[in-house]
């Protein structure tokens, strides 16, 4: 392997001038007095479940089939929210106490598709978005329910298993490595959970690097471009992340361009057949140039990839072909971004929200992070914007915002 293996390019910041894509575009738990509420048992069809009151903490109840599962109240610490799963219900509520509990998650598995914008949360730990389907409202004053018009496409669909699942062969693993596409060989970086057993079929996120970053940057976590603050790895994601996902850091060759259409496509057929993936949720996110070439993938390969997640993005005719299909979208820019101005962003946001049927009428606010979620999408393919005060840069909320909408496909 080359000592020269993905060390950063040095390239510098430019801006984006091509040509747009210009498109219009019943049953109760017994009160309990003791130091812990006990839990309520669980209510079978709409029922309430209770949780002790007086207690020091509350129990936590759930709801079987749609019920709404409550926390203690007047404790010190609000017990745990209920879910419901399997039923068309919404998620429990957040305990009311001093310092609420956490939120119900609101996600039905299998249930009915959220339709309107859930409520956010309290400062310290209110309800959870109350639209079937949409996320809970966080702890201490988190996000509302996001409500986005069948953003879980009818609940979380069962996984895909790839080939690699079958595989007796050892997984590759985590770290740097390279493959061969056409004549070049090329670089990746890869990283698997602790939980990786070669047998449970995961999702996968790819990011990709912007014009001054390398693979190693992204790997790292290491500021995307001079003067900036550091991201965390994978732009924050992957501290928000579950045991279930895998990560590629994807490294260019010199920049990203219109043919790492193929290098995309190579990686993610050479990584079916090495792990075990869940082939439906194979996600991809990226910054600037990295953003651009989110882009490409989103029009070029939207068959292969569930969702996407460019930041600071720019679409143009040569990098995003005419009648694609659509894909779930979620994007931010920053107001101030000189080098690729906001406009660029807003004209691909549109140009996503076209595809999947979205309205551009009145978008519903969500979270405190000034992001909106476009309404009437098609089911299962939303559109989310993020616009936020800042220059160039991912968001400081990238890591959370963004693995909040891709953990939910």
């Amino acid at each position: 392997m080359p000592a020269s293996f993905l060390v950063s390019r040095g390239l510098c910041s430019f801006a984006f001038t091509g040509a747009l894509f210009a498109v219009a575009c019943g049953n109760k738990a017994d009160d309990d007095d003791s130091n812990k509420g006990g839990a309520g048992a669980a209510a079978m069809n709409g029922g309430t479940t209770n949780a002790g009151t007086g207690a020091t903490q509350g129990g936590s109840g759930n709801a079987a089939n749609g019920g709404s599962a409550g926390a203690g109240t007047g404790n010190t610490t609000g017990g745990t929210g209920g879910s419901s799963n399997g039923g068309m219900g919404a998620g429990g509520s957040a305990g009311k106490a001093m310092n609420g509990g956490s939120a119900g998650s609101g996600m039905t598995m299998g249930g009915a598709n959220g339709s309107g914008a859930g409520v956010a949360g309290a400062q310290t730990g209110g309800d959870a978005g109350m639209a079937p389907g949409g996320s809970g409202g966080m702890p201490m004053g988190g996000a509302a329910g996001s409500g986005m018009s069948g953003s879980g496409g009818g609940g979380l669909k069962d996984p895909v298993p790839s080939k690699g699942c079958d595989s007796s062969a050892a997984p590759p693993a985590s770290g740097e490595a390279m493959f061969q596409v056409g004549s070049k060989m090329r670089e990746y970086i890869l990283r698997l959970p602790e939980g990786y057993d070669g047998k449970t079929p995961m999702r996968i996120i790819f990011a990709f690097h912007g014009a001054q970053g390398s693979a190693v940057q992204v790997d790292n976590g290491d500021p995307p471009n001079d003067g900036l603050e550091p991201t965390g790895p994978y732009y924050g994601i992957k501290e928000h992340a579950d045991d279930h996902t895998i990560f590629v850091a994807g490294q260019a060759d010199g920049t990203w361009n219109d043919g790492d259409v193929d290098y995309v496509t190579t990686l993610v057929d050479k990584l079916k057949g090495e792990l075990c993936l869940d082939e439906s949720r194979i996600l991809a996110t990226g910054f600037s140039m990295g953003g651009i070439m989110t882009l490409r993938v989103a029009c070029n390969l939207y068959d292969t990839f569930r969702a996407v997640a460019p930041m600071s993005c720019s679409l143009s005719a040569s990098n995003c072909p005419a009648g694609g299909a659509h894909i779930a979208y979620w994007s931010s820019h920053g107001e101030q971004d000189t080098t690729i101005n906001i406009s660029n962003g807003e004209a691909a946001r549109d140009e996503f929200a076209k595809r999947n049927g979205c309205s551009m009428d009145d978008p519903t606010p969500y979270g405190s992070d000034g992001c909106v979620a476009y309404q009437g999408c098609d089911d299962g393919y939303p559109v989310n914007w993020c616009q936020f005060e800042g220059i160039h840069q991912p968001p400081p909320f990238s890591g959370p915002a963004i693995w909040e909408f891709l953990s939910q496909f």
